[in-house]
């Protein structure tokens, strides 16, 4: 029963939460400035208002964490700035909490924030990576930059750029954008004196990363905050590391005594959800006579904000850096990474967190390649590509990509798009007047990991009617997954028994399984390779027990998921029976894990669209997604996945970016100023697969969650690129909306 498209899904907006008081914030609408005053007695008298709370309120709390694996260039370790709950002194970004106010209502707790007046004094803002000559919005960050980081050899990629035979270069500049999950962000919260525990209900992705952070700022053991989620509608990695909203209200309840509620707001979400991109990369790669690349030269820029996101500086580092060479055989690289903090709201994980973008990099550098020699796209990324037995292959910058097969994906990928008979079907839109554009994109992105070394899955073996129910515990969380479907369906598979014997409890409050939230296209991987070996040590557990019950050496019995069967291959019993048997006996569990371990799917997509250059506007046409995502176990699961990525990736191409004006403000705060893709902006949509196992783990599963956004955006940009230069026109910044595409067009005509 798919209970969100019945409309009887729970989310935390639905809890009755009886006795909550209501919370609302005061958020800064100044991206830099010092807080001078703040008057709350006209606050305090609006009826229905129980208390006004600022930073002082709270009391003593620490600071959120956030890490970088790779060395800075000067040794320094990543400077990572205190992040305050509520302003203490000084905002940096607009959107930054102030104070709250608690009242019995929602409405009185509203009209309690309109009622506070905070004063200002203006600080200059910071906003973009090209603010130059400002105060420094730390005095620990000297420049406004929070870490430099340096890999690969620069002095060998110098000498393979003077003996090459062409070199081109080129820069993306990736706007911030809106996760958008379709839930905002809401949280009830409670405090129990007595033993000092607190209870929050909000949507995440993981109860491992929030309990990290809770333990870090309220100072307490992460055993101390539990956390619960009902549904959570949507996440795209920003539902990963916790708010300075969950922290003030868990703070709050133990202040006050007193149950909290807050639900936020679309706008508000657009305020305080971290951002998303906000990348520049710069690129230079080399080829030598035959065509076959040399090396490669990247310089990225991220774009911060305020704060460091919790893995906000891991992300713009190590994913770039793990498919910095992408499909193709490049001997050597260089990189630099330039970590600067702007007044805007911390950068945090969104759909790829950083895979998009380097992909995005490498994709363009190889289609200017095949412009500038003449060469056809395809054709230059079959001759670069890793062979199939290039694999394990371990790039320049010390990453191992598992499996694959890049040709094949590019040579279906060809057939099924019908690249070759694209130059019949553009001249016929030129003799309408009209561009029209192909694309490609053959990438591959990092999936997996993260830092556990392990990840568990527990089941939990009861009866019920004399029959056996199974229970599913995992650390990871659904987002809209259905994990519910594929974990059931790999148990069931596995031990012979029906599915609706079998449940799923994810990420629960106490007692939870080692391991690791749903991100980086992880879940199936990890949690799904634990479930497995879990699956292996019941069916160990239960041959135990018969072998036992009937006096048998226990290494003479195998297992099936029919049946449990003797050295002479007579069947004894079925599993089912056996298991029945065994929850008859009495509740027991077993565990299995697996290490935590990193994958690389790969793809070749295919996108076709068409410019009308009177208006700027862009058809999309037609899309075409090959992809390896290993061993597949849900087959509409992953294409689900990869369609809801390539409409991610498409949009941000085309459609989606935060935009800010000289002062920080963003002008783009609702959903009439920032664009979503609607389902009359998607091309009809392809997606086919070539599977090639990954060794990694016992499933060979590889992860899909980001590999329809890592082609979708390389793939767009690169048909708008190929139809803009059919008009001698250069491809203008992301997004390409109508307008940027008739400029670039139309130069003569721009004011």
């Amino acid at each position: 029963m798919n209970r969100p498209l019945l409309g009887i899904a729970r989310y935390t907006a639905d809890i009755p939460a009886e006795g909550a008081l209501h919370v609302a914030f005061l958020r800064s609408d100044h991206a830099h400035a010092d807080l001078l005053g703040l008057d709350t007695s006209d606050a305090r008298g609006v009826p229905g208002v129980v208390a006004v709370l600022t930073a002082e309120d709270l009391g003593p709390l620490g600071a959120f964490p956030a890490f970088l694996r790779q060395r800075t260039v000067d040794g320094r370790p990543l400077v990572v700035p205190r992040r305050p709950v509520l302003c203490e002194g000084r905002v940096r970004h607009v959107g930054e909490l102030i104070a709250m106010v608690v009242a019995e209502t929602r409405a009185a707790a509203l009209d309690g924030v309109e009622a506070l007046a905070p004063d200002f004094e203006d600080l200059p803002p910071v906003i973009g990576l090209d603010a130059d000559g400002l105060p420094d919005i730390h005095p620990e960050a000297p420049g406004n930059t929070a870490a430099t980081v340096a890999t690969g050899d620069a002095a060998a990629v110098a000498s393979a750029f003077a003996k090459s035979a062409h070199v081109v270069e080129t820069q993306v500049h990736l706007p911030r954008m809106a996760p958008v999950p379709l839930e905002p962000l809401s949280a009830i919260a409670a405090h129990d004196p007595e033993t000092g525990t607190f209870d929050l209900w909000t949507p995440h992705q993981g109860i491992a990363e929030q309990r990290r952070d809770f333990s870090a700022v309220l100072g307490v053991a992460p055993g101390a905050v539990r956390v619960h989620a009902e549904r959570v509608g949507g996440a795209f990695g920003v539902r990963g590391a916790a708010f300075p909203e969950t922290v003030a209200l868990l703070a709050a309840a133990r202040h006050l005594g007193r149950s909290l509620r807050w639900q936020g707001t679309r706008s508000e979400g657009f305020l305080g959800d971290y951002h998303g991109r906000g990348m520049r990369l710069s690129g230079k790669i080399a080829l030598d006579e035959t065509l076959r690349f040399t090396a490669i030269d990247v310089r990225v820029e991220a774009d911060l904000g305020a704060y460091v996101h919790p893995v906000g500086a891991h992300i713009s580092v190590n994913n770039p850096l793990a498919t910095l060479t992408g499909c193709y055989r490049i001997p050597v690289t260089a990189a630099e990474f330039a970590l600067r903090f702007t007044n805007t709201l911390p950068i945090g994980p969104f759909r790829g967190a950083g895979r998009p973008e380097i992909a995005l990099l490498v994709e363009r550098l190889v289609d200017e390649a095949a412009a500038a020699t003449g060469c056809d796209p395809l054709d230059l990324r079959m001759l670069n590509a890793l062979a199939p037995d290039a694999f394990p292959y371990t790039t320049p910058d010390g990453f191992i990509y598992d499996s694959g097969d890049y040709p094949r994906l590019v040579a279906i990928a060809r057939k099924a798009a019908d690249w070759d008979g694209f130059p019949a079907r553009a001249e016929a839109d030129r003799e309408r007047g009209l561009l029209r554009g192909i694309g490609a994109a053959l990438f591959v992105e990092v999936a997996g990991g993260g830092a556990a070394p392990r990840d568990a899955v527990r089941l939990e073996v009861d009866e019920a009617n004399g029959m056996a129910r199974i229970a599913i515990l995992t650390a990871t969380q659904s987002t809209g997954q259905d994990h519910e479907g594929l974990f059931r369906g790999m148990l069931s598979a596995q031990l012979g028994i029906p599915e609706t014997a079998i449940t799923l409890r994810q990420s629960a409050p106490e007692d939870t399984p080692q391991g690791l939230g749903s991100f980086g296209s992880r879940t199936t991987i990890q949690a799904g390779s634990a479930l497995h070996n879990a699956g292996k040590a019941l069916i160990a557990h239960l041959v135990g027990i018969e072998a036992r019950r009937r006096d048998l050496p226990e290494e003479d019995l195998v297992a099936d998921p029919q049946a449990i069967r003797d050295g002479s291959g007579r069947v004894l019993c079925t599993l089912a029976e056996a298991l029945d048997r065994a929850a008859r006996a009495g509740g027991f569990h077993v565990t299995g894990d697996s290490p935590v371990v990193n994958t690389f799917p790969s793809g070749c997509h295919i996108a076709e669209l068409r410019i009308d250059p009177e208006t700027g506007q862009v058809e999309n046409l037609g899309y075409t997604a090959v992809d390896d995502a290993g061993r597949v176990l849900s087959h509409h699961g992953v294409e689900g996945q990869l369609r809801g990525g390539i409409a991610q990736g498409i949009a941000g191409a085309l459609m989606e970016q935060h935009s800010f004006d000289a002062s920080g403000q963003l002008i783009t705060g609702t959903l009439m100023d920032y664009v979503v893709p609607r389902a009359g902006d998607m091309p009809p949509v392809q997606v086919l697969a070539h599977d090639v196992p990954s060794p990694t783990n016992p499933l060979g599963v590889k992860g899909v969650g980001e590999a329809g956004t890592t082609g979708a955006l390389a793939a767009t940009c690169n048909a708008t690129a190929n139809a803009l230069r059919r008009a001698g026109a250069s491809l203008p910044e992301i997004p390409f909306t109508s307008a940027t595409i008739w400029n670039a067009l139309h130069p003569d005509r721009v004011d």
